[in-house]
């Protein structure tokens, strides 16, 4: 029998009753692998990734001297999402009810032992400490809260994870909280909202006197609003199914706490003002119709699609200055394709379960063209609600051979996180091995991820820690027939489009023309002002919670 607290006896097997199941014996056995139930001519097998706890019965709820303990797993059933499986079993080997309760703690010591310990190899957040979730009400639709109550917390107390929550009362309190909290107190910082709340948090923490470590505290994203483009793109680079339901994908992150790394972008204004981005930056045609479709927050992700009507109809074109230090090592951008789909935890056999001029040419920049002349060309016909884009959920492509060898120069080349890239002053010249377009464009947007919202495949290619911005160009010679199809199937098969670019960059500038009409410059969705802006990326200084 374990004791009250320590080590837990490992490996753990037992034989126990299974609640509903009738009077026959299990076999149960935990290890690194996970648990092992066997029985009633059927082998089961819980992966200890797939483990969330496991709960005890706490006092005697009825005449006897059994205890129970239930474990918890999330194992993918099929392939488009998770289930919960709860297994619970009873524990009758001693004649006195307190002695079978601790029978049953010791298990659910082990199983936490055995997730915490075997289940990744990455660091994970301190879980003997608390996380501090933020949460915006009034974000997307304003069921953020809601969403708190009534998945993410049971999930959270599932896993036993401490929490203390705090919800956001105006614009820009949780940049003032963050930018003053004692971070020594907390395990790691969540958001339970859209994107915007992340961008205080961030800023918040830049604001500190000790921003260089700051930066570099956990961070966890939940989604709860109407963009939630970091969210959806953790899934994607994780191969995990989001579609089905997005909160579970995203909160199953927190509870696990697995520390992966991610780009940082600082940009600096004339106003000598920086910004922390984990996310986006632009202007032109995507920007207008997420800042222009703010009016219509109310009915969710579907504001996007509609305001894609109105700006496709009356395209803005503006003037501006473009320059930018292209990635070293980095992949040939490429369009995205249908992938195999994700294959379930494994289980023996199933139990219940629960085209112009400019300054520079831009020798090497990528514009793809349609391979097939008819390629695409029903997109045209599509309706353009109630969704902007229609993606199936389910795992990226694999990276291609020649992605893959480049990638693997760059670890190599770096032996971790790359050294920043020096910027000169605004007013200074760029270095001369920056490249520089001027033109008229309907659209400048980057983005440091796959996705820019929950259904908007921006850069197939891209992960959270390659060291990259994705920039995508489309300039006023831009056909319409692509803008069209651009906003109707932004899935990544946009680079195939002619006049579509995107070349991948560690250091951008952005200069809006003088005289030509003032548009939305956006960081991460939020407005700046519109003037000059150049950003460089903080290679993997973040840190963010994933499985």
């Amino acid at each position: 029998m374990a004791e009250s607290g320590g080590t837990p006896p490992w490996p753990l097997t037992g034989q126990f009753r299974q609640y509903k199941r009738g009077t026959n014996l299990f076999n149960v056995h935990l290890n690194e692998t996970g648990v092992t139930v066997t029985g009633d001519g059927e082998q089961r097998l819980l992966k200890v990734t797939d483990l969330l706890g496991c709960v005890c019965q706490q006092e005697q709820q009825q005449q006897g001297t059994s205890a129970f303990f239930t474990l918890l797993a999330y194992p993918l059933a099929g392939s488009r999402k998770r289930s919960r499986k709860a297994l619970c079993f009873e524990v009758a080997l001693h004649a006195a009810f307190k002695d079978n309760l601790e029978e049953a703690h010791a298990w659910r010591r082990a199983v936490h032992h055995a997730i915490t310990t075997y289940g990744t190899t990455k660091p994970q957040v301190d879980h003997s400490k608390k996380l501090l979730l933020f949460i915006n009400p009034n974000s997307g639709s304003g069921r953020a809260l809601q969403i708190f109550k009534k998945q993410v917390s049971p999930l959270l107390g599932e896993a036993e994870v401490p929490h203390e929550v705090l919800v956001t009362e105006r614009a820009n309190h949780a940049t003032e909280v963050v930018r003053d909290l004692d971070l020594t107190q907390y395990a790691g910082l969540v958001i339970v909202a859209g994107d915007g709340l992340l961008y205080e948090v961030y800023n918040g923490l830049l604001a500190r006197p000790d921003w260089e470590a700051a930066i570099q505290f956990p961070v966890g994203i939940i989604p709860g609003g109407s963009g939630n483009g970091l969210a959806r793109s953790l899934a994607h680079w994780l191969r995990e199914p989001y579609g089905v339901n997005p909160v579970l994908a995203s909160a199953l992150n927190v509870v696990y706490g697995r520390l992966s790394p991610l780009d940082l972008v600082i940009t600096e204004t004339t106003t000598e003002k920086r910004i922390l981005s984990f996310l986006s930056i632009g202007f032109g045609l995507l920007a207008d119709i997420d800042i222009e479709s703010e009016r219509l927050r109310i009915i969710g992700d579907t504001r996007f699609a509609v305001w894609a009507v109105a700006r496709c109809a009356n395209l803005r074109k503006y003037q501006a200055t473009i320059s930018f230090k292209r990635g070293v090592g980095a992949p040939e951008p490429a369009p995205h394709a249908p992938s195999p789909s994700l294959q379930r935890s494994h289980t023996l056999q199933e139990g219940e379960g629960l085209p112009d001029t400019h300054a520079k040419r831009l020798s090497r920049s990528h514009s793809m063209q349609a391979q097939d002349s008819g390629e695409g060309e029903e997109e045209a016909c599509l309706d353009l609600c109630p969704s902007l884009v229609k993606v199936e959920d389910g795992a990226p492509e694999p990276v291609t051979e020649q992605a893959q060898e480049a990638q693997e120069h760059v670890e190599q080349r770096q032996d971790g996180a790359r050294p920043y890239v020096a910027l000169p002053g605004l007013d200074e010249p760029v270095p001369d091995d920056w490249e520089t377009i001027e033109d008229e464009f309907i659209m400048v947007h980057c983005s440091q991820h796959s996705h820019i919202s929950g259904d908007v495949v921006f850069a197939p290619q891209a992960t959270p820690e390659d060291g990259y911005m994705w920039l995508m160009l489309l300039r006023g010679s831009c056909p319409k027939t692509t803008i069209a199809k651009l906003l109707l199937s932004l899935d990544g098969r946009q680079l195939r489009y002619p006049g579509v670019e995107m070349v991948p960059v560690e250091a951008l500038r952005i200069v809006p023309g003088k005289g030509t009409n003032k548009g939305y410059l956006t960081v991460d969705g939020e407005v700046i002002p519109w003037t000059p802006i150049q950003s460089h990326v903080l290679h993997k200084r973040g840190r963010i919670m994933t499985r």
